[in-house]
């Protein structure tokens, strides 16, 4: 073993101009860019699923409760806000936080344009972080249990149609059959979470000035909407809420209120896999050729092992630690440039995207630890355990067939 890890580190690392160093050069550059390719790969994947997921999470929760109702719509059936089992439900492992919501249909009017909405009510105590990050300008609506507030959040989107901003008020009005609301709302924030087909959609408003408009008191919810710490737990959560609610209401994961949303991930999911695949390939190639061109460049120097009495297995090693350096140099060359690109790209979003399409502006990276470990663990094992095909023509050679080689 020792005899084989010197000859190698000899022959790999020779500071003379030779050609085994140049194939050993051509072969690290072959594995970087195949580790590279799907480290990148693997981290933009994982990345495009946690920005999609988090920006559809801001806007539904990873759960939700309503009550189950005949007419389809974005608004929902109306319930008695059940503060004992908001409590009870807070306390189960994984239950990052429950809110109770009100979607209420409504139109904006400017001066010149009519547009339809759904203000989403919500509570003072109500984690806002997501519309903090995607606000575009303005403040978060400061709102309180005690006092209603009619300032409320607009998307850029609608704000852009209505050609409104900060501090502007608008004309809302809720139509409930013959009965017309008319509210003045003032524009405390305007966001853009990129997802348009949200951002079209929803307003944020105090929770207490929507019950006003369905109900004579703040007692009414037409939904909850909860988040689990981790997004693994989701549909270990939804079980254990059966044990809150009868039949009459519906608990759906944020997988399938979107299905839509998801598939198209599950899409990318398997493009992203063909990739991956093809990289690992290419490198086991690489890796074959490799040890085949080195082993015949070699074949002189095997010759004389073997007439030394050297077992084809002691000479086998010295090519299983040339593979070793290949694989191993070429991870950490690999790695520091797939890291050190997805580095500068999370913080200058060098690559932009279309957000009306991907719904993100610029190319997203999130690979956590462990994935980067099971990777470069897979990469090696896979890679090393193919070393012994081209290995094994080393038992072929004799050192009298060595001499033409000479």
């Amino acid at each position: 073993m020792q005899l084989g890890y010197h000859i190698a580190k000899k022959l790999s690392f020779n500071t003379q101009h030779s050609f085994t160093k140049t194939i050993t050069s051509l072969a690290i550059t072959a594995v970087s860019i195949s580790i590279c390719v799907v480290i990148l790969a693997f981290g933009i994947l994982l990345g495009f699923k946690k920005e999609i997921r988090e920006k559809i999470k801001g806007y539904a929760g990873d759960i939700s409760i309503n009550r189950y109702q005949l007419a389809s719509g974005s608004e929902t059936n109306l319930f008695d806000i059940d503060y004992e089992m908001i409590r009870k439900i807070e306390k189960e492992e994984h239950v990052s936080s429950i809110f109770p919501f009100i979607n209420k249909a409504g139109i904006l009017k400017s001066d010149t344009t009519l547009e339809g909405i759904i203000l989403k009510g919500l509570s003072a105590n109500y984690d806002y972080s997501f519309y903090q990050k995607h606000l575009v300008r303005g403040k978060i609506p400061h709102y309180t249990d005690t006092i209603d507030s009619y300032d409320i959040l607009l998307s850029e989107y609608t704000a852009s149609i209505l050609n409104l901003d900060t501090g502007d008020r608008v004309n809302l009005y809720f139509i409930d059959q013959s009965n017309v609301r008319r509210r003045m709302p003032l524009i405390s924030g305007i966001f853009n979470t990129r997802l348009q087909e949200f951002d079209k959609q929803f307003a944020i408003a105090h929770l207490r000035s929507i019950q006003r408009v369905v109900s004579k008191d703040y007692s009414k919810a037409a939904g909850y909407e909860i988040n689990v710490d981790q997004a693994e737990h989701v549909i270990t959560i939804q079980n254990k809420l059966q044990n809150y609610l009868d039949y009459t209401y519906a608990i759906n994961t944020v997988q399938d209120l979107y299905p839509a949303m998801f598939q198209w991930l599950d899409i990318v999911d398997t493009n992203v896999l063909v990739i991956i695949i093809l990289m690992f390939i290419v490198a086991i190639i690489n890796i074959i050729t490799i040890l085949l061109i080195l082993i015949i460049e070699r074949i002189p120097m095997i010759g004389i092992l073997k007439s030394m009495g050297a077992q084809s297995s002691k000479i086998g090693n010295i090519f299983n630690w040339q593979g070793a350096f290949i694989l191993t140099a070429g991870l950490l060359i690999g790695n520091g440039v797939a890291l050190g690109f997805a580095s500068i790209q999370n913080k200058y979003s060098i690559i932009k995207l279309n957000a009306e399409t991907y719904y993100m502006d610029a190319v997203p990276f999130n690979l956590p630890w462990e994935y980067l470990i099971y990777i470069n663990l897979g990469a090696l094992f896979v890679c090393f355990v193919f070393t012994y095909i081209p290995i094994r023509i080393i038992h072929r050679i004799h050192p009298a067939q060595s001499i033409r080689f000479s």
